[in-house]
């Protein structure tokens, strides 16, 4: 039986993954996320429309390294959901989150 082992397509799984971990200052993790200009550049296209992965092509102006690395910065500050759809994972842009960081904002102007 030499039957040679298939590779999966490197990809981001975000729906196995761990809990999120509670950060003691969610806000600075992701204000930090997006001070990357390719994270603020998947959110801006993620916000039109979902995706689905791998992004072998690139996505948004993206090549695949870059888009995948915007994704795990966006994971890591819980800023991007994913479902899976047959093979594909499909990312879209996680509503609550940011909905947080506009109250967040909107605090820091109205005190």
């Amino acid at each position: 039986m030499d039957e040679k082992p298939v590779n999966p397509n490197k990809h981001i799984c975000l729906t196995k993954r761990a809990p999120m971990g509670i950060s003691d200052d969610p806000e600075y993790d992701i204000l930090q996320a997006l001070a990357d200009k390719d994270v603020l550049t998947m959110a801006r296209g993620l916000s039109k429309e979902p995706k689905a992965m791998p992004f072998t092509d690139g996505v948004f102006g993206l090549d695949e390294a870059s888009a995948n690395a915007a994704v795990r910065k966006m994971k890591g500050a819980g800023l991007i959901s994913s479902r899976r759809e047959g093979d594909f994972h499909v990312y879209y842009l996680n509503a609550g989150r940011f909905r947080e960081l506009a109250k967040f904002l909107n605090g820091l102007v109205d005190e």
